[in-house]
Protein backbone atom coordinates (compact mmCIF):
# COMPACT_ATOMS: atom_id res chain seq x y z
CA UNK A 1 0.00 0.00 0.00
CA UNK A 2 1.34 3.43 -0.94
CA UNK A 3 1.48 5.40 2.32
CA UNK A 4 1.06 8.79 0.62
CA UNK A 5 -1.82 7.36 -1.43
CA UNK A 6 -3.49 6.31 1.82
CA UNK A 7 -3.06 9.83 3.24
CA UNK A 8 -4.56 11.41 0.11
CA UNK A 9 -7.46 8.92 0.14
CA UNK A 10 -8.11 9.58 3.85
CA UNK A 11 -8.16 13.32 3.19
CA UNK A 12 -10.61 12.81 0.31
CA UNK A 13 -12.95 10.89 2.60
CA UNK A 14 -12.63 13.66 5.18
CA UNK A 15 -13.51 16.31 2.59
CA UNK A 16 -16.54 14.26 1.46
CA UNK A 17 -17.76 14.14 5.04
CA UNK A 18 -17.15 17.85 5.42
CA UNK A 19 -19.32 18.63 2.42
CA UNK A 20 -22.09 16.15 3.33
CA UNK A 21 -21.57 13.85 0.35
CA UNK A 22 -23.64 10.69 -0.16
CA UNK A 23 -22.87 8.07 2.51
CA UNK A 24 -22.45 5.44 -0.24
CA UNK A 25 -19.56 7.40 -1.73
CA UNK A 26 -17.89 7.80 1.65
CA UNK A 27 -18.33 4.10 2.54
CA UNK A 28 -17.03 2.87 -0.81
CA UNK A 29 -13.98 5.13 -0.62
CA UNK A 30 -13.35 3.99 2.95
CA UNK A 31 -13.46 0.34 1.82
CA UNK A 32 -11.17 0.95 -1.17
CA UNK A 33 -7.49 0.06 -1.06
CA UNK A 34 -5.01 2.87 -1.99
CA UNK A 35 -2.43 1.38 -4.32
CA UNK A 36 -0.25 4.14 -5.76
CA UNK A 37 0.14 7.93 -5.83
CA UNK A 38 2.15 9.61 -8.58
CA UNK A 39 2.49 13.22 -9.70
CA UNK A 40 -0.40 12.65 -12.13
CA UNK A 41 -2.75 10.07 -10.64
CA UNK A 42 -4.10 8.18 -7.65
CA UNK A 43 -4.82 4.47 -8.11
CA UNK A 44 -7.22 2.69 -5.77
CA UNK A 45 -8.79 -0.77 -5.74
CA UNK A 46 -12.57 -0.81 -5.28
CA UNK A 47 -13.97 -3.40 -2.85
CA UNK A 48 -16.34 -4.82 -5.51
CA UNK A 49 -17.41 -4.44 -9.13
CA UNK A 50 -20.53 -2.62 -8.01
CA UNK A 51 -18.37 -0.18 -6.05
CA UNK A 52 -16.12 0.21 -9.10
CA UNK A 53 -19.09 1.25 -11.28
CA UNK A 54 -20.35 3.69 -8.64
CA UNK A 55 -16.91 5.27 -8.06
CA UNK A 56 -16.41 5.74 -11.80
CA UNK A 57 -19.73 7.65 -11.92
CA UNK A 58 -18.45 9.87 -9.09
CA UNK A 59 -14.99 10.20 -10.60
CA UNK A 60 -15.30 13.90 -11.46
CA UNK A 61 -16.34 14.76 -7.89
CA UNK A 62 -13.47 12.73 -6.42
CA UNK A 63 -10.91 14.28 -8.77
CA UNK A 64 -11.98 17.77 -7.72
CA UNK A 65 -11.21 16.84 -4.11
CA UNK A 66 -7.88 15.27 -5.15
CA UNK A 67 -6.89 18.50 -6.88
CA UNK A 68 -7.81 20.54 -3.81
CA UNK A 69 -5.82 18.27 -1.51
CA UNK A 70 -2.73 17.59 -3.66
CA UNK A 71 -2.17 21.14 -5.00
CA UNK A 72 -2.41 19.87 -8.60
CA UNK A 73 -4.78 17.94 -10.89
CA UNK A 74 -4.78 14.19 -10.18
CA UNK A 75 -6.46 11.54 -12.32
CA UNK A 76 -8.35 8.85 -10.43
CA UNK A 77 -7.69 5.26 -11.57
CA UNK A 78 -9.99 2.61 -10.10
CA UNK A 79 -9.24 -1.09 -10.37
CA UNK A 80 -11.34 -4.09 -9.34
CA UNK A 81 -10.23 -7.08 -7.25
CA UNK A 82 -8.48 -9.74 -9.30
CA UNK A 83 -10.51 -12.94 -9.72
CA UNK A 84 -8.38 -15.70 -8.12
CA UNK A 85 -10.17 -18.34 -10.26
CA UNK A 86 -9.75 -16.49 -13.54
CA UNK A 87 -7.28 -19.01 -14.86
CA UNK A 88 -9.55 -21.96 -14.18
CA UNK A 89 -12.92 -20.59 -15.14
CA UNK A 90 -15.33 -17.72 -14.72
CA UNK A 91 -16.34 -16.63 -11.26
CA UNK A 92 -19.17 -14.27 -10.49
CA UNK A 93 -18.35 -10.79 -9.14
CA UNK A 94 -20.04 -11.69 -5.87
CA UNK A 95 -17.86 -14.76 -5.49
CA UNK A 96 -14.77 -12.75 -6.35
CA UNK A 97 -15.64 -10.17 -3.72
CA UNK A 98 -16.22 -12.87 -1.16
CA UNK A 99 -12.90 -14.48 -2.00
CA UNK A 100 -11.11 -11.16 -1.62
CA UNK A 101 -12.79 -10.46 1.71
CA UNK A 102 -11.62 -13.84 2.98
CA UNK A 103 -7.94 -13.27 2.18
CA UNK A 104 -5.67 -12.37 5.11
CA UNK A 105 -4.36 -9.26 3.28
CA UNK A 106 -7.85 -7.82 2.98
CA UNK A 107 -9.03 -8.66 6.48
CA UNK A 108 -6.26 -8.92 9.10
CA UNK A 109 -7.21 -10.53 12.37
CA UNK A 110 -8.42 -7.97 14.92
CA UNK A 111 -5.68 -6.88 17.27
CA UNK A 112 -2.78 -7.80 14.95
CA UNK A 113 -0.50 -5.06 13.64
CA UNK A 114 -0.03 -5.19 9.88
CA UNK A 115 2.99 -3.37 8.48
CA UNK A 116 2.42 -1.31 5.34
CA UNK A 117 5.01 -0.86 2.61
CA UNK A 118 4.89 2.64 1.15
CA UNK A 119 5.61 3.20 -2.52
CA UNK A 120 9.05 4.86 -2.83
CA UNK A 121 8.79 8.45 -3.95
CA UNK A 122 11.08 11.26 -4.93
CA UNK A 123 13.44 13.13 -2.66
CA UNK A 124 15.59 15.87 -4.21
CA UNK A 125 18.82 17.32 -2.78
CA UNK A 126 18.15 19.38 0.30
CA UNK A 127 18.72 23.13 0.43
CA UNK A 128 19.28 23.50 4.17
CA UNK A 129 22.67 23.23 5.84
CA UNK A 130 21.29 21.04 8.59
CA UNK A 131 19.90 18.52 6.10
CA UNK A 132 22.04 16.05 4.10
CA UNK A 133 23.37 17.23 0.77
CA UNK A 134 21.50 14.50 -1.04
CA UNK A 135 18.51 12.37 -0.14
CA UNK A 136 18.18 8.69 -0.91
CA UNK A 137 14.97 7.77 -2.69
CA UNK A 138 11.99 7.57 -0.33
CA UNK A 139 11.68 4.16 1.31
CA UNK A 140 9.01 2.37 3.22
CA UNK A 141 8.21 3.23 6.82
CA UNK A 142 8.62 -0.13 8.57
CA UNK A 143 7.06 -0.18 12.07
CA UNK A 144 9.32 -1.95 14.53
CA UNK A 145 11.45 -3.07 11.55
CA UNK A 146 9.01 -5.91 10.84
CA UNK A 147 8.08 -5.92 7.13
CA UNK A 148 4.95 -7.52 5.79
CA UNK A 149 3.84 -8.31 2.26
CA UNK A 150 2.15 -5.49 0.39
CA UNK A 151 -1.64 -5.83 0.27
CA UNK A 152 -1.45 -5.27 -3.47
CA UNK A 153 1.05 -8.12 -4.08
CA UNK A 154 -0.26 -11.17 -5.97
CA UNK A 155 -0.70 -14.41 -4.02
CA UNK A 156 2.29 -15.99 -5.80
CA UNK A 157 4.64 -13.54 -4.08
CA UNK A 158 4.01 -15.16 -0.70
CA UNK A 159 6.28 -18.09 0.28
CA UNK A 160 3.49 -19.46 2.50
CA UNK A 161 0.27 -21.22 1.55
CA UNK A 162 -2.07 -21.49 4.49
CA UNK A 163 -5.42 -23.29 4.72
CA UNK A 164 -8.53 -21.76 6.18
CA UNK A 165 -7.73 -23.08 9.66
CA UNK A 166 -4.00 -22.51 9.52
CA UNK A 167 -2.42 -19.76 11.61
CA UNK A 168 1.16 -18.93 10.73
CA UNK A 169 3.42 -16.82 12.93
CA UNK A 170 6.24 -15.29 10.91
CA UNK A 171 9.38 -14.13 12.70
CA UNK A 172 11.24 -11.36 10.94
CA UNK A 173 14.76 -12.36 9.92
CA UNK A 174 15.45 -9.59 7.44
CA UNK A 175 17.00 -6.24 8.16
CA UNK A 176 15.11 -3.17 6.87
CA UNK A 177 17.75 -2.74 4.15
CA UNK A 178 17.43 -6.36 2.97
CA UNK A 179 13.67 -6.04 2.93
CA UNK A 180 13.80 -2.83 0.84
CA UNK A 181 16.13 -4.49 -1.68
CA UNK A 182 13.82 -7.50 -1.93
CA UNK A 183 10.81 -5.23 -2.62
CA UNK A 184 12.83 -3.23 -5.16
CA UNK A 185 13.78 -6.44 -6.99
CA UNK A 186 10.17 -7.60 -7.07
CA UNK A 187 8.99 -4.27 -8.48
CA UNK A 188 11.70 -4.18 -11.14
CA UNK A 189 10.72 -7.65 -12.35
CA UNK A 190 14.05 -9.23 -11.34
CA UNK A 191 14.10 -12.38 -9.18
CA UNK A 192 14.70 -11.53 -5.56
CA UNK A 193 18.03 -12.78 -4.22
CA UNK A 194 17.77 -14.94 -1.13
CA UNK A 195 18.56 -12.93 1.97
CA UNK A 196 21.44 -13.99 4.16
CA UNK A 197 20.16 -14.27 7.72
CA UNK A 198 22.76 -12.79 10.10
CA UNK A 199 23.77 -14.82 13.12
CA UNK A 200 23.31 -11.80 15.37
CA UNK A 201 21.88 -8.28 15.00
CA UNK A 202 24.24 -6.05 13.10
CA UNK A 203 24.63 -2.30 12.93
CA UNK A 204 22.88 -0.70 9.95
CA UNK A 205 25.07 -0.54 6.86
CA UNK A 206 25.27 2.48 4.53
CA UNK A 207 22.31 2.37 2.18
CA UNK A 208 22.62 1.98 -1.55
CA UNK A 209 19.65 3.38 -3.44
CA UNK A 210 18.10 0.52 -5.47
CA UNK A 211 17.72 1.15 -9.17
CA UNK A 212 13.97 0.67 -8.86
CA UNK A 213 13.75 3.84 -6.78
CA UNK A 214 14.52 5.98 -9.80
CA UNK A 215 11.20 5.11 -11.41
CA UNK A 216 9.34 6.28 -8.30
CA UNK A 217 11.18 9.59 -7.84
CA UNK A 218 8.04 11.70 -7.70
CA UNK A 219 7.35 12.64 -4.09
CA UNK A 220 5.81 16.09 -3.95
CA UNK A 221 5.88 16.61 -0.20
CA UNK A 222 9.53 17.39 0.56
CA UNK A 223 11.35 20.36 2.04
CA UNK A 224 13.03 20.97 -1.32
CA UNK A 225 9.67 21.33 -3.10
CA UNK A 226 8.31 23.82 -0.57
CA UNK A 227 8.30 27.45 -1.75
CA UNK A 228 8.95 29.77 1.16
CA UNK A 229 9.12 33.50 1.69
CA UNK A 230 8.63 36.00 4.49
CA UNK A 231 5.05 34.80 4.99
CA UNK A 232 5.99 31.19 5.84
CA UNK A 233 9.77 31.19 6.33
CA UNK A 234 9.49 30.85 10.12
CA UNK A 235 7.27 27.77 9.78
CA UNK A 236 9.56 26.26 7.13
CA UNK A 237 12.73 26.78 9.16
CA UNK A 238 11.06 25.45 12.31
CA UNK A 239 9.91 22.32 10.46
CA UNK A 240 13.44 21.75 9.14
CA UNK A 241 14.88 22.24 12.64
CA UNK A 242 12.34 19.82 14.12
CA UNK A 243 13.16 17.13 11.55
CA UNK A 244 16.92 17.58 11.94
CA UNK A 245 16.74 17.35 15.76
CA UNK A 246 14.15 14.55 16.01
CA UNK A 247 16.65 12.26 17.74
CA UNK A 248 17.75 14.74 20.39
CA UNK A 249 15.77 14.38 23.65
CA UNK A 250 14.52 17.64 25.11
CA UNK A 251 15.17 19.65 21.93
CA UNK A 252 12.33 20.85 19.71
CA UNK A 253 9.76 18.66 21.45
CA UNK A 254 6.72 20.35 19.89
CA UNK A 255 5.89 22.17 16.67
CA UNK A 256 2.53 23.86 16.16
CA UNK A 257 1.83 25.31 12.69
CA UNK A 258 -1.35 27.29 12.11
CA UNK A 259 -2.89 29.30 9.28
CA UNK A 260 -5.70 29.27 6.75
CA UNK A 261 -6.44 26.35 4.42
CA UNK A 262 -4.34 25.87 1.31
CA UNK A 263 -1.16 27.59 2.53
CA UNK A 264 1.14 24.55 2.81
CA UNK A 265 0.73 23.28 6.39
CA UNK A 266 0.09 19.70 5.27
CA UNK A 267 3.07 19.90 2.91
CA UNK A 268 5.38 20.74 5.83
CA UNK A 269 3.98 17.94 8.00
CA UNK A 270 4.46 15.37 5.24
CA UNK A 271 7.93 16.76 4.51
CA UNK A 272 8.90 16.05 8.13
CA UNK A 273 7.47 12.54 7.88
CA UNK A 274 9.16 11.80 4.54
CA UNK A 275 12.51 13.17 5.69
CA UNK A 276 12.50 11.05 8.85
CA UNK A 277 11.41 7.94 6.92
CA UNK A 278 14.33 8.42 4.54
CA UNK A 279 17.12 9.40 6.94
CA UNK A 280 16.03 7.92 10.28
CA UNK A 281 13.86 4.86 9.51
CA UNK A 282 14.31 3.54 13.04
CA UNK A 283 12.24 6.44 14.45
CA UNK A 284 8.60 5.37 14.81
CA UNK A 285 6.29 7.96 13.24
CA UNK A 286 2.53 8.14 13.38
CA UNK A 287 0.86 10.53 10.94
CA UNK A 288 -2.90 11.08 10.87
CA UNK A 289 -5.28 13.84 9.93
CA UNK A 290 -8.05 14.68 12.37
CA UNK A 291 -10.65 12.50 10.64
CA UNK A 292 -8.33 9.49 10.61
CA UNK A 293 -7.69 10.02 14.33
CA UNK A 294 -11.41 10.17 15.09
CA UNK A 295 -12.07 7.04 12.99
CA UNK A 296 -9.24 5.18 14.72
CA UNK A 297 -10.55 6.23 18.12
CA UNK A 298 -14.12 5.11 17.42
CA UNK A 299 -13.05 1.80 15.87
CA UNK A 300 -10.64 0.91 18.64
CA UNK A 301 -13.06 1.84 21.42
CA UNK A 302 -15.38 -0.81 19.94
CA UNK A 303 -12.52 -3.33 19.81
CA UNK A 304 -11.58 -2.55 23.41
CA UNK A 305 -15.05 -3.52 24.58
CA UNK A 306 -14.71 -6.99 23.05
CA UNK A 307 -10.99 -7.68 23.53
CA UNK A 308 -10.12 -5.48 26.50
CA UNK A 309 -6.85 -4.22 25.01
CA UNK A 310 -5.50 -0.66 25.11
CA UNK A 311 -6.67 1.57 22.29
CA UNK A 312 -4.59 3.59 19.81
CA UNK A 313 -1.50 1.51 20.60
CA UNK A 314 0.33 2.72 17.48
CA UNK A 315 -0.24 6.33 18.57
CA UNK A 316 1.20 5.67 22.04
CA UNK A 317 4.14 3.67 20.68
CA UNK A 318 5.24 6.39 18.24
CA UNK A 319 8.37 8.46 18.85
CA UNK A 320 7.01 11.29 16.70
CA UNK A 321 3.28 11.99 16.48
CA UNK A 322 2.00 14.18 13.63
CA UNK A 323 -1.65 15.29 13.59
CA UNK A 324 -3.09 17.50 10.83
CA UNK A 325 -6.16 19.78 11.02
CA UNK A 326 -6.56 19.35 14.76
CA UNK A 327 -9.38 21.94 14.82
CA UNK A 328 -11.76 19.29 13.42
CA UNK A 329 -11.47 17.28 16.64
CA UNK A 330 -12.85 20.17 18.71
CA UNK A 331 -16.42 19.40 19.73
CA UNK A 332 -15.95 15.62 19.66
CA UNK A 333 -16.07 15.24 23.44
CA UNK A 334 -14.72 11.73 23.99
CA UNK A 335 -12.06 11.83 21.28
CA UNK A 336 -10.76 15.27 22.26
CA UNK A 337 -10.44 14.27 25.92
CA UNK A 338 -8.45 11.21 24.93
CA UNK A 339 -6.38 13.36 22.57
CA UNK A 340 -5.53 15.74 25.42
CA UNK A 341 -4.41 12.80 27.57
CA UNK A 342 -2.32 11.50 24.66
CA UNK A 343 -0.66 14.90 24.22
CA UNK A 344 0.02 15.13 27.95
CA UNK A 345 1.63 11.68 27.89
CA UNK A 346 3.89 12.67 24.99
CA UNK A 347 4.96 15.84 26.73
CA UNK A 348 5.66 14.02 30.00
CA UNK A 349 7.63 11.29 28.21
CA UNK A 350 9.65 13.92 26.31
CA UNK A 351 8.44 12.60 22.94
CA UNK A 352 7.97 14.75 19.84
CA UNK A 353 4.69 16.22 18.60
CA UNK A 354 3.76 18.12 15.42
CA UNK A 355 0.33 19.72 15.14
CA UNK A 356 -1.31 21.72 12.35
CA UNK A 357 -4.45 23.79 12.77
CA UNK A 358 -6.34 26.66 11.18
CA UNK A 359 -5.99 28.74 14.35
CA UNK A 360 -3.57 29.35 17.23
CA UNK A 361 -3.61 27.07 20.33
CA UNK A 362 -5.18 29.77 22.50
CA UNK A 363 -8.22 29.83 20.15
CA UNK A 364 -8.79 26.07 20.13
CA UNK A 365 -10.23 25.73 23.62
CA UNK A 366 -7.57 23.23 24.68
CA UNK A 367 -6.54 22.47 28.23
CA UNK A 368 -4.57 25.44 29.58
CA UNK A 369 -1.57 23.25 30.32
CA UNK A 370 -1.40 22.05 26.71
CA UNK A 371 -1.92 25.56 25.39
CA UNK A 372 0.95 26.75 27.55
CA UNK A 373 3.18 23.86 26.42
CA UNK A 374 2.51 24.51 22.73
CA UNK A 375 3.02 28.25 23.18
CA UNK A 376 6.36 27.51 24.85
CA UNK A 377 7.42 25.28 21.94
CA UNK A 378 7.83 26.21 18.29
CA UNK A 379 4.65 28.11 17.39
CA UNK A 380 4.50 29.20 13.74
CA UNK A 381 2.00 31.15 11.67
CA UNK A 382 1.71 30.43 7.95
CA UNK A 383 0.37 33.63 6.41
CA UNK A 384 -1.27 34.11 3.04
CA UNK A 385 1.33 34.79 0.33
CA UNK A 386 1.90 38.31 -0.94
CA UNK A 387 2.73 39.28 -4.50
CA UNK A 388 6.40 38.23 -4.49
CA UNK A 389 5.70 34.82 -3.02
CA UNK A 390 2.78 34.16 -5.37
CA UNK A 391 4.99 35.13 -8.29
CA UNK A 392 7.70 32.73 -7.06
CA UNK A 393 5.16 29.90 -6.65
CA UNK A 394 3.74 30.43 -10.14
CA UNK A 395 7.16 30.76 -11.78
CA UNK A 396 8.57 27.69 -10.06
CA UNK A 397 5.50 25.59 -10.80
CA UNK A 398 5.56 26.67 -14.44
CA UNK A 399 9.28 25.97 -14.89
CA UNK A 400 9.55 22.78 -12.83
CA UNK A 401 6.22 21.08 -13.49
CA UNK A 402 4.40 22.40 -16.55
CA UNK A 403 7.36 22.81 -18.91
CA UNK A 404 8.95 19.39 -18.15
CA UNK A 405 5.57 17.71 -18.65
CA UNK A 406 5.13 19.51 -21.98
CA UNK A 407 8.62 18.47 -23.10
CA UNK A 408 7.84 14.87 -22.18
CA UNK A 409 4.65 15.03 -24.25
CA UNK A 410 6.51 16.46 -27.23
CA UNK A 411 9.19 13.79 -26.87
CA UNK A 412 6.44 11.20 -27.33
CA UNK A 413 5.76 12.74 -30.74
CA UNK A 414 3.32 11.36 -33.26
CA UNK A 415 4.18 7.81 -32.22
CA UNK A 416 1.78 8.17 -29.30
CA UNK A 417 -1.57 7.20 -30.83
CA UNK A 418 -3.22 6.57 -27.45
CA UNK A 419 -6.46 8.24 -26.43
CA UNK A 420 -4.52 10.62 -24.19
CA UNK A 421 -2.14 11.42 -27.02
CA UNK A 422 -5.06 12.66 -29.14
CA UNK A 423 -5.85 15.43 -26.64
CA UNK A 424 -2.28 16.51 -25.91
CA UNK A 425 -2.45 20.11 -24.70
CA UNK A 426 1.28 20.76 -24.50
CA UNK A 427 2.37 23.63 -22.29
CA UNK A 428 1.95 27.07 -23.72
CA UNK A 429 4.56 29.76 -23.25
CA UNK A 430 4.10 32.08 -20.27
CA UNK A 431 6.29 35.17 -20.17
CA UNK A 432 7.64 36.71 -17.01
CA UNK A 433 5.27 39.64 -17.51
CA UNK A 434 2.32 37.27 -17.73
CA UNK A 435 3.39 35.42 -14.59
CA UNK A 436 3.61 38.72 -12.71
CA UNK A 437 0.16 39.72 -13.92
CA UNK A 438 -1.16 36.35 -12.76
CA UNK A 439 0.38 36.94 -9.32
CA UNK A 440 -1.17 40.39 -9.06
CA UNK A 441 -4.76 39.29 -9.68
CA UNK A 442 -4.74 35.81 -8.12
CA UNK A 443 -5.93 34.68 -4.71
CA UNK A 444 -3.75 33.24 -1.96
CA UNK A 445 -4.66 29.53 -1.90
CA UNK A 446 -1.60 27.67 -3.18
CA UNK A 447 -3.61 24.75 -4.55
CA UNK A 448 -5.69 27.17 -6.59
CA UNK A 449 -2.57 29.07 -7.70
CA UNK A 450 -1.04 25.96 -9.26
CA UNK A 451 -4.29 24.94 -10.92
CA UNK A 452 -4.64 28.51 -12.21
CA UNK A 453 -1.13 28.30 -13.68
CA UNK A 454 -1.98 25.00 -15.42
CA UNK A 455 -5.09 26.54 -16.93
CA UNK A 456 -3.28 29.64 -18.20
CA UNK A 457 -0.54 27.51 -19.75
CA UNK A 458 -3.14 25.32 -21.44
CA UNK A 459 -4.99 28.33 -22.87
CA UNK A 460 -1.68 29.78 -24.02
CA UNK A 461 -0.95 26.56 -25.90
CA UNK A 462 -4.33 26.67 -27.65
CA UNK A 463 -3.78 30.33 -28.60
CA UNK A 464 -0.33 29.53 -30.01
CA UNK A 465 -1.71 26.64 -32.06
CA UNK A 466 -4.16 29.10 -33.63
CA UNK A 467 -1.40 31.63 -34.34
CA UNK A 468 -2.25 33.96 -31.43
CA UNK A 469 -1.02 34.56 -27.91
CA UNK A 470 -2.43 34.73 -24.39
CA UNK A 471 -3.49 38.28 -23.48
CA UNK A 472 -3.98 40.03 -20.18
CA UNK A 473 -7.74 39.91 -20.73
CA UNK A 474 -7.54 36.14 -21.18
CA UNK A 475 -5.69 35.82 -17.86
CA UNK A 476 -8.26 38.06 -16.16
CA UNK A 477 -11.09 35.92 -17.53
CA UNK A 478 -9.51 32.74 -16.19
CA UNK A 479 -8.79 34.37 -12.83
CA UNK A 480 -12.45 35.28 -12.49
CA UNK A 481 -13.26 31.56 -12.47
CA UNK A 482 -10.79 30.86 -9.67
CA UNK A 483 -10.60 33.82 -7.32
CA UNK A 484 -13.06 36.16 -5.63
CA UNK A 485 -10.37 38.82 -5.42
CA UNK A 486 -9.71 38.98 -9.16
CA UNK A 487 -10.45 42.40 -10.69
CA UNK A 488 -11.25 43.85 -7.26
CA UNK A 489 -9.84 47.37 -7.37
CA UNK A 490 -8.51 48.66 -4.07
CA UNK A 491 -8.75 52.41 -3.40
CA UNK A 492 -6.24 54.19 -1.21
CA UNK A 493 -8.97 55.79 0.89
CA UNK A 494 -10.20 52.30 1.84
CA UNK A 495 -6.68 51.37 2.94
CA UNK A 496 -6.42 54.54 5.00
CA UNK A 497 -9.82 54.05 6.66
CA UNK A 498 -9.07 50.44 7.70
CA UNK A 499 -5.62 51.35 9.07
CA UNK A 500 -7.06 54.34 10.98
CA UNK A 501 -9.64 52.10 12.68
CA UNK A 502 -7.11 49.38 13.45
CA UNK A 503 -4.52 51.69 15.04
CA UNK A 504 -7.05 54.21 16.45
CA UNK A 505 -5.66 57.30 14.70
CA UNK A 506 -7.58 60.03 12.92
CA UNK A 507 -7.39 60.66 9.19
CA UNK A 508 -5.86 64.09 9.84
CA UNK A 509 -3.08 62.55 11.92
CA UNK A 510 -2.48 59.76 9.39
CA UNK A 511 -1.82 62.11 6.48
CA UNK A 512 -0.63 65.09 8.53
CA UNK A 513 2.84 66.14 9.73
CA UNK A 514 2.63 64.80 13.31
CA UNK A 515 5.30 62.21 14.14
CA UNK A 516 4.50 60.51 17.51
CA UNK A 517 5.56 56.86 17.40
CA UNK A 518 2.06 55.39 17.17
CA UNK A 519 0.98 57.76 14.38
CA UNK A 520 4.22 57.37 12.43
CA UNK A 521 3.98 53.57 12.57
CA UNK A 522 0.33 53.58 11.43
CA UNK A 523 1.35 55.87 8.55
CA UNK A 524 4.17 53.49 7.55
CA UNK A 525 1.70 50.56 7.52
CA UNK A 526 -0.87 52.48 5.46
CA UNK A 527 1.74 53.53 2.88
CA UNK A 528 3.10 49.96 2.71
CA UNK A 529 -0.36 48.48 2.14
CA UNK A 530 -1.31 51.18 -0.39
CA UNK A 531 1.77 50.34 -2.47
CA UNK A 532 1.07 46.59 -2.13
CA UNK A 533 -2.66 46.61 -2.88
CA UNK A 534 -3.43 49.72 -4.95
CA UNK A 535 -2.43 50.21 -8.56
CA UNK A 536 -0.45 53.37 -7.83
CA UNK A 537 3.07 54.69 -8.25
CA UNK A 538 5.13 56.01 -5.34
CA UNK A 539 4.46 59.70 -6.24
CA UNK A 540 0.72 58.95 -6.43
CA UNK A 541 0.76 57.29 -3.01
CA UNK A 542 2.83 60.12 -1.55
CA UNK A 543 0.30 62.65 -2.83
CA UNK A 544 -2.49 60.82 -0.94
CA UNK A 545 -0.52 61.07 2.30
CA UNK A 546 -0.17 64.82 2.61
CA UNK A 547 1.94 65.43 -0.46
CA UNK A 548 4.93 63.32 0.65
CA UNK A 549 7.62 62.63 -1.93
CA UNK A 550 8.92 59.47 -3.57
CA UNK A 551 11.77 58.89 -1.07
CA UNK A 552 9.43 59.17 1.94
CA UNK A 553 7.18 56.44 0.51
CA UNK A 554 10.18 54.16 -0.10
CA UNK A 555 11.36 54.75 3.47
CA UNK A 556 7.97 53.62 4.85
CA UNK A 557 8.18 50.44 2.79
CA UNK A 558 11.69 49.70 4.11
CA UNK A 559 10.59 50.29 7.71
CA UNK A 560 7.75 47.76 7.45
CA UNK A 561 9.79 45.18 5.51
CA UNK A 562 12.43 45.29 8.26
CA UNK A 563 9.89 44.98 11.09
CA UNK A 564 8.16 42.04 9.36
CA UNK A 565 11.39 40.06 9.63
CA UNK A 566 11.75 40.91 13.33
CA UNK A 567 8.15 40.70 14.55
CA UNK A 568 5.99 37.76 13.47
CA UNK A 569 2.88 39.30 15.01
CA UNK A 570 3.14 42.15 12.49
CA UNK A 571 2.79 39.60 9.65
CA UNK A 572 -0.48 38.46 11.21
CA UNK A 573 -1.68 42.06 11.62
CA UNK A 574 -0.86 42.90 8.01
CA UNK A 575 -2.79 39.89 6.74
CA UNK A 576 -5.77 40.83 8.91
CA UNK A 577 -5.66 44.36 7.50
CA UNK A 578 -5.49 43.01 3.93
CA UNK A 579 -8.54 40.84 4.52
CA UNK A 580 -10.52 43.76 5.93
CA UNK A 581 -9.50 46.00 3.03
CA UNK A 582 -10.55 43.39 0.44
CA UNK A 583 -13.90 42.82 2.15
CA UNK A 584 -14.59 46.54 2.26
CA UNK A 585 -13.58 47.18 -1.37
Amino acid sequence: MDNEAKIILDDTISFCRRDGRDARLINMLAQSLPLELTDESLTIEAPSRFAYAYLMKQREVIERYLEEIAFCPLTLHVTVPQDPAAAGGATSPVAADATRAATPSAAPHAGERVAETATPNQAAPTIQDNLPAAHAAEVASIPDAAPAASPAAPPAASPFTAGADTKVTVTNTLSPEQFRRMVASMKSGQPAQPAVVPAAPQAPQPEEAPAAHASHANSKFTFENFVYGDENKHAYQSAVRFAAMAEEPGSCTSLFIYGNSGLGKTHLLLAIKNYLNETKPYIRIKYANSQAYIDDFINEVAIQKTEGRAILRDYHDADVLIIDDIQNIIGKTASIEYFFRLMDEFIRDNKKIVIASDRAPKKLGMDERLTSRFNAGMLCLVSEPGFEMKYTILKRYYEHTILPAAEAERAGGAADDSLLGQIRSGGGHLTDEQLRHMAEISGTNIRELESFCERCAGDSFEKEQAGGELTGDDIDRIANEYFDTAHKKIHVDTVQAVVEEFYHVSHEDLIGPRRPANIAFARHVAVYLAMDMCEMTTPMVGAEFGGRDHSTVLNSIKVIEKKVKEDRSLVEDLQLLRNKIILRS
